[in-house]
Protein backbone atom coordinates (compact mmCIF):
# COMPACT_ATOMS: atom_id res chain seq x y z
CA UNK A 1 0.00 0.00 0.00
CA UNK A 2 1.43 3.61 -1.39
CA UNK A 3 1.67 6.31 1.65
CA UNK A 4 -0.17 9.81 0.39
CA UNK A 5 2.41 12.23 -0.61
CA UNK A 6 1.63 16.14 0.08
CA UNK A 7 0.27 16.71 -3.21
CA UNK A 8 -2.75 13.60 -2.70
CA UNK A 9 -3.27 15.34 0.58
CA UNK A 10 -3.75 19.08 -0.36
CA UNK A 11 -7.01 18.67 -2.43
CA UNK A 12 -8.79 16.51 0.37
CA UNK A 13 -7.73 18.99 2.78
CA UNK A 14 -8.69 22.20 0.59
CA UNK A 15 -12.48 20.42 0.85
CA UNK A 16 -12.01 20.00 4.33
CA UNK A 17 -11.65 23.50 5.06
CA UNK A 18 -14.16 25.05 2.49
CA UNK A 19 -16.53 22.82 4.17
CA UNK A 20 -15.78 23.89 7.53
CA UNK A 21 -16.27 26.97 6.11
CA UNK A 22 -19.45 26.70 4.97
CA UNK A 23 -20.13 25.36 7.66
CA UNK A 24 -19.07 28.05 10.00
CA UNK A 25 -21.04 30.50 7.81
CA UNK A 26 -24.57 28.48 8.15
CA UNK A 27 -24.19 28.43 11.69
CA UNK A 28 -23.53 32.66 11.81
CA UNK A 29 -26.63 33.02 9.49
CA UNK A 30 -28.90 30.81 11.74
CA UNK A 31 -27.35 32.75 14.82
CA UNK A 32 -28.00 36.28 13.46
CA UNK A 33 -31.66 35.08 12.18
CA UNK A 34 -32.59 33.94 15.76
CA UNK A 35 -31.39 36.88 16.83
CA UNK A 36 -33.66 38.79 14.75
CA UNK A 37 -36.57 36.87 15.36
CA UNK A 38 -35.69 37.13 18.87
CA UNK A 39 -35.62 40.77 18.76
CA UNK A 40 -38.25 41.16 16.79
CA UNK A 41 -40.52 39.43 19.68
CA UNK A 42 -38.66 41.51 22.59
CA UNK A 43 -39.24 44.99 21.15
CA UNK A 44 -43.51 44.52 21.48
CA UNK A 45 -43.13 43.56 24.96
CA UNK A 46 -40.40 46.22 25.90
CA UNK A 47 -43.15 48.85 24.27
CA UNK A 48 -46.19 46.79 26.14
CA UNK A 49 -44.50 47.62 29.02
CA UNK A 50 -43.79 51.09 28.51
CA UNK A 51 -47.64 51.56 27.90
CA UNK A 52 -48.40 50.40 31.13
CA UNK A 53 -45.99 52.04 32.84
CA UNK A 54 -46.81 55.23 31.15
CA UNK A 55 -50.29 54.88 32.21
CA UNK A 56 -49.76 54.53 35.50
CA UNK A 57 -49.42 56.69 38.16
CA UNK A 58 -46.48 56.49 40.74
CA UNK A 59 -48.73 54.06 43.41
CA UNK A 60 -49.54 52.04 40.16
CA UNK A 61 -53.13 52.91 39.87
CA UNK A 62 -54.43 54.59 36.59
CA UNK A 63 -53.84 58.28 36.18
CA UNK A 64 -57.10 58.89 34.45
CA UNK A 65 -58.09 62.58 35.29
CA UNK A 66 -61.57 62.73 37.28
CA UNK A 67 -64.45 64.11 35.05
CA UNK A 68 -66.57 66.51 36.96
CA UNK A 69 -68.58 67.90 33.87
CA UNK A 70 -70.86 64.75 34.94
CA UNK A 71 -71.94 66.79 37.76
CA UNK A 72 -75.13 69.48 37.03
CA UNK A 73 -73.78 72.74 38.28
CA UNK A 74 -77.59 74.35 38.97
CA UNK A 75 -78.03 78.13 38.91
CA UNK A 76 -79.44 79.93 42.83
CA UNK A 77 -83.17 79.97 42.55
CA UNK A 78 -83.73 77.27 39.28
CA UNK A 79 -87.04 75.43 39.71
CA UNK A 80 -86.05 71.96 40.28
CA UNK A 81 -88.59 70.61 42.52
CA UNK A 82 -91.78 70.00 41.50
CA UNK A 83 -94.59 72.79 42.03
CA UNK A 84 -98.17 71.60 41.38
CA UNK A 85 -100.71 74.22 41.28
CA UNK A 86 -103.47 72.67 41.22
CA UNK A 87 -105.17 69.84 43.32
CA UNK A 88 -105.30 67.62 40.70
CA UNK A 89 -101.60 68.14 40.00
CA UNK A 90 -101.19 67.36 43.56
CA UNK A 91 -102.89 64.49 43.69
CA UNK A 92 -101.19 62.75 40.58
CA UNK A 93 -97.93 63.88 41.69
CA UNK A 94 -98.06 62.86 45.18
CA UNK A 95 -99.12 59.26 43.91
CA UNK A 96 -96.54 59.20 41.31
CA UNK A 97 -94.06 59.74 44.40
CA UNK A 98 -95.01 57.42 46.15
CA UNK A 99 -95.26 54.96 43.25
CA UNK A 100 -91.41 55.70 42.69
CA UNK A 101 -90.55 55.22 46.16
CA UNK A 102 -91.85 52.60 46.40
CA UNK A 103 -90.10 50.55 42.58
CA UNK A 104 -87.02 53.07 43.69
CA UNK A 105 -85.18 50.54 41.06
CA UNK A 106 -87.06 51.07 38.14
CA UNK A 107 -88.31 54.59 38.47
CA UNK A 108 -86.80 57.52 38.90
CA UNK A 109 -88.59 61.17 40.04
CA UNK A 110 -91.75 62.41 38.86
CA UNK A 111 -91.38 66.07 37.48
CA UNK A 112 -94.35 68.50 36.98
CA UNK A 113 -93.09 70.80 33.52
CA UNK A 114 -93.76 74.70 34.00
CA UNK A 115 -94.18 74.93 30.65
CA UNK A 116 -96.71 72.42 29.69
CA UNK A 117 -98.40 71.83 32.91
CA UNK A 118 -98.09 67.81 31.93
CA UNK A 119 -96.81 65.61 35.04
CA UNK A 120 -93.55 64.00 34.07
CA UNK A 121 -92.88 60.28 34.90
CA UNK A 122 -89.66 58.46 35.07
CA UNK A 123 -89.11 55.12 34.16
CA UNK A 124 -85.64 52.90 34.35
CA UNK A 125 -86.61 49.95 33.42
CA UNK A 126 -89.34 48.21 30.73
CA UNK A 127 -90.97 47.13 34.36
CA UNK A 128 -91.02 50.86 35.60
CA UNK A 129 -92.50 51.64 32.29
CA UNK A 130 -95.28 48.81 32.57
CA UNK A 131 -95.65 50.35 35.92
CA UNK A 132 -96.16 53.82 34.66
CA UNK A 133 -98.27 52.37 31.80
CA UNK A 134 -100.88 50.85 34.30
CA UNK A 135 -101.13 53.34 36.74
CA UNK A 136 -104.40 55.86 36.22
CA UNK A 137 -103.51 59.14 35.81
CA UNK A 138 -106.23 61.55 35.76
CA UNK A 139 -103.64 64.98 34.69
CA UNK A 140 -102.21 65.51 30.94
CA UNK A 141 -98.80 62.96 31.22
CA UNK A 142 -95.65 61.59 29.81
CA UNK A 143 -93.34 59.09 30.69
CA UNK A 144 -89.84 59.81 30.15
CA UNK A 145 -86.83 57.33 30.24
CA UNK A 146 -84.12 58.09 33.15
CA UNK A 147 -80.84 56.19 33.87
CA UNK A 148 -81.10 56.03 37.68
CA UNK A 149 -84.02 55.11 40.27
CA UNK A 150 -85.17 56.56 43.36
CA UNK A 151 -83.52 54.24 45.67
CA UNK A 152 -80.25 55.10 44.09
CA UNK A 153 -80.91 58.54 44.52
CA UNK A 154 -81.75 58.72 47.98
CA UNK A 155 -79.10 56.77 49.10
CA UNK A 156 -76.61 59.35 47.39
CA UNK A 157 -78.42 62.10 49.30
CA UNK A 158 -78.21 60.50 52.24
CA UNK A 159 -74.68 59.50 52.15
CA UNK A 160 -73.76 62.94 51.61
CA UNK A 161 -74.68 64.07 54.83
CA UNK A 162 -72.03 61.99 56.48
CA UNK A 163 -68.94 63.15 54.06
CA UNK A 164 -67.59 65.30 56.30
CA UNK A 165 -67.60 63.84 59.08
CA UNK A 166 -65.52 61.11 56.77
CA UNK A 167 -63.27 63.78 56.19
CA UNK A 168 -63.71 64.31 52.24
CA UNK A 169 -62.39 67.60 50.93
CA UNK A 170 -64.80 71.08 51.01
CA UNK A 171 -67.72 68.43 51.96
CA UNK A 172 -67.86 71.09 55.05
CA UNK A 173 -69.17 72.88 52.02
CA UNK A 174 -72.39 70.69 51.80
CA UNK A 175 -75.22 72.69 53.71
CA UNK A 176 -78.47 71.00 51.74
CA UNK A 177 -79.48 67.71 50.06
CA UNK A 178 -82.56 67.40 48.30
CA UNK A 179 -84.03 65.49 45.77
CA UNK A 180 -83.76 67.10 41.87
CA UNK A 181 -86.84 66.15 40.19
CA UNK A 182 -86.44 68.07 36.93
CA UNK A 183 -83.05 66.59 35.93
CA UNK A 184 -83.47 63.56 38.34
CA UNK A 185 -80.59 63.69 40.37
CA UNK A 186 -79.31 64.26 43.89
CA UNK A 187 -79.06 67.72 44.37
CA UNK A 188 -76.10 68.98 46.57
CA UNK A 189 -76.65 73.04 48.00
CA UNK A 190 -72.78 74.04 48.97
CA UNK A 191 -71.89 77.37 50.25
CA UNK A 192 -68.73 78.25 47.90
CA UNK A 193 -67.20 76.08 44.97
CA UNK A 194 -64.59 73.37 46.00
CA UNK A 195 -62.74 71.67 42.88
CA UNK A 196 -61.69 69.44 45.42
CA UNK A 197 -65.49 67.95 46.36
CA UNK A 198 -66.67 68.08 43.10
CA UNK A 199 -63.61 65.29 42.35
CA UNK A 200 -64.13 63.59 45.04
CA UNK A 201 -68.16 63.38 44.15
CA UNK A 202 -67.44 62.43 40.56
CA UNK A 203 -65.21 59.68 41.42
CA UNK A 204 -67.36 57.87 43.95
CA UNK A 205 -70.84 58.55 42.58
CA UNK A 206 -72.26 57.54 39.24
CA UNK A 207 -72.35 59.96 36.17
CA UNK A 208 -75.66 62.03 36.12
CA UNK A 209 -76.59 61.06 39.37
CA UNK A 210 -75.75 64.42 40.95
CA UNK A 211 -76.38 68.25 40.93
CA UNK A 212 -74.75 71.00 42.82
CA UNK A 213 -75.96 74.96 43.61
CA UNK A 214 -73.50 77.12 44.77
CA UNK A 215 -75.12 79.40 46.95
CA UNK A 216 -73.14 81.90 49.21
CA UNK A 217 -75.85 82.80 51.21
CA UNK A 218 -76.36 79.22 52.43
CA UNK A 219 -76.28 79.27 56.59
Amino acid sequence: MSTPTDSTLRPVNEAATQLSRDSDSVRAKRTATLSLSVSWRIVPLIWVAFWIASCNGPDGSPSVPVDTTAILLVNVGERVQAEPHTEALKIAFSEAMELAQTNGDDLGYPWIDPSSGELVLSAVTQRGRDLLEAAANAVPHRIRIVGHGTAELRRIQDEATFLHSQGVPGANLIYETLPDHRDNRTLLVIRARSDALLEVLASRYPAGTLAVEVNPDGR
